[in-house]
This record gives C-alpha cells, structure tokens and sequence, in this order.
C-alpha cells in the first residue's frame, strides 16, 4: 500500500493487535475501518456527565497541526479524495477519512486520538450529540408552542368579532 500523502510504500505495523500502515518517509499512519476500534483500543468506560464535561477544558489539540496548509489526498485502497475531518467531531485532530475503507493518521495523531479516547473521547462525542439533539427537540417545541399560541390569539378575536355580530 502507498502513502497517501508521500505516495511510498508503506510498512505493515501491528498495533494493539490490528493492521495498520506506517509510511518510511512522513511516519503517518493508515488504518482500516474494521480496525480501528482494536487499533485505538476503544473499550467502554463509565465517565461522570462532569468528567465528560471538562474533557473540553483540559483537551489541547496536536500543536502545529492547524497551520499547515490544507492537501487533500487520495484514499490507498480507493483512489477518492478523502475527507479532511476533525477525528470523533471534537477531538481537535483533523485527520484524512475515507468513509468506506480507513483514516490516515498524520505523524503524533494516532497517539493524540488514543489520548482523547482514554479521557472519554468517545462518551463526550455522545454526550454532544445528545445536548445537540435536546437543543434541537427544545427549538422545535419553542416554535410550536409559538405557531400554538399564535392560532389562539387569532381564535380569541376571531370570537370576539363574532360575537359583536351576534353570531
């Protein structure tokens, strides 16, 4: 398999008991979708809604990585351009996503999504996506409480008019 971004072979390296890739040149790493949960040894931990909370607070992204200039690359097993994403939606770490076969890990970013994966990465992306969907729920039923309100005051007159006409 090539690099996508050095376009060199790349060496096969196990990891945590998953296959993955290691370019000779930039040290980036490539690692399939069916491997990543084994590669970053993702297993359910129990964290405090407050732990998840400041997880915010404490997390400081990969240093360097937001100034470089942005490439897109082609995915090693496809040849599409993958994805520039930011790994797990706030982990701070933009990464190179193919959504059908893997992600390339640039130099120092696999260890820094394990990193946020042991302080709870995985439960605060779930604890984000919960809030968001409570705030969303709570905007559709502030609008509907509105549209309500907004016929009955219409109702409201609407029978008073009426009722002045004997109606």
């Amino acid at each position: 398999m090539k690099c996508p971004k050095c376009d060199v072979e790349m060496k096969t390296l196990e990891l945590n008991g998953a296959e993955t890739y290691e370019c000779r040149e930039c040290e980036g790493i490539w690692v399939d979708n069916v491997d990543e949960k084994k590669a970053l040894e993702m297993t359910p931990e129990i964290f405090s809604v407050d732990e998840l909370r400041n997880l915010r607070k404490v997390y400081r992204p990969l240093e360097g990585s937001q100034n470089e200039e942005v490439k897109y690359f082609k995915c090693p097993r496809c040849s599409d351009l993958m994805w520039r994403k930011n790994y797990m939606g706030h982990s701070g770490i933009i990464v190179d996503k193919c959504k059908m076969h893997g992600t390339f890990f640039d130099k120092g970013e696999l260890e820094k999504a394990a990193e946020f994966i042991s302080k709870g990465g995985v439960e605060y992306q779930k604890l984000k996506i919960a809030e968001q969907g409570i705030a969303e729920t709570q905007s559709k039923l502030v609008r509907e409480v509105n549209r309500v309100e907004r016929q009955m005051y219409r109702l409201h007159w609407l029978g008073r008019f009426l009722s002045m006409l004997g109606l």
